[in-house]
């Protein structure tokens, strides 16, 4: 995701710059501005900004101005020290509202919220359809290169593919003969060629085949668990309300 971050505190800038890259490696900051004319500038030159995290107070006056001024695609997420602008905040529909100081489980809500939106319509599934545009069809990856224990590279056909996982900078395929292999990949490249009608990213970790869903069940905090099906009817993943609501339209539940 492309990131501009509108604070008129350098250091807070940083520090919410470093919270972003914590929560999400890949994520793009592409800059920053601390005054109204700065700002209107880069949201005019940056049409391709996924999210703009805007503090409402800066030095010159009210970010507000900044969405008064110049239309953008982007999402917002405003940040302030006061609450009493949470009304006017939403009608800008923004994606959210982030009280300082700002806590990385809050930062985290307002990431899912906007990847949730982003995803309403996957860009691999806007991809498709430009390319069938085009070439009057669509084309996805049908087999994976994958890696096993002795380095041997396997060729894995994407049918096979029950659910990729990432943790601590490792990528593993889990196939459905119950094995799995090392993936050299980042998950968003993954998806990006995986049809979005077959696989789902429920969580920043995890691409699911939704053919291996087994349930959905209800979790502690609002939150849901999918079980997997034979042979990872042990394994489950935890998911937000707003990814399961995406998951159950894709299973037409």
């Amino acid at each position: 995701m492309k990131v501009w971050i509108i604070e008129d505190e350098i250091k807070l800038a940083q520090v919410l710059s470093m919270q972003l890259k914590r929560l999400r490696p890949d994520i793009d900051i592409i800059g920053f501005s601390s005054n109204i004319d700065d700002s209107i500038a880069a949201v005019r030159k940056h049409q391709n900004l996924d999210i703009i995290f805007a503090d409402i107070k800066i030095d010159d006056g009210m970010s507000f101005s900044v969405f008064d001024n110049v239309e953008t695609p982007a999402m917002v997420v405003f940040t302030t020290a006061y609450d009493e602008y949470a009304l006017k905040a939403f009608e800008y529909n923004c994606a959210d509202y982030l009280l300082k100081p700002i806590v990385p489980e809050e930062l985290e809500r307002a990431l899912i919220k906007c990847e949730s939106r982003q995803e309403r319509i996957h860009p691999s599934l806007l991809k498709a359809l430009a390319n069938e545009l085009v070439h009057g069809e669509v084309k996805y990856r049908k087999r994976l290169m994958l890696s096993n224990m002795g380095n041997e590279t396997l060729i894995c056909p994407v049918q096979n593919l029950v659910y990729v996982f990432t943790e601590q900078g490792y990528t593993r395929a889990y196939l459905d003969d119950g094995s799995f292999a090392a993936i050299d990949m980042p998950l968003k490249d993954l998806m990006d060629g995986l049809d979005p009608a077959q696989f789902f990213r429920s969580n920043r970790q995890t691409i699911l085949n939704i053919e291996f869903v087994k349930k959905i069940t209800s979790g502690p905090r609002r939150n849901f668990t999918v079980s997997l099906r034979s042979p990872f009817e042990k394994v489950s993943f935890i998911m937000t309300p707003e990814r399961t609501k995406i998951l159950r339209s894709l299973l037409d539940i």
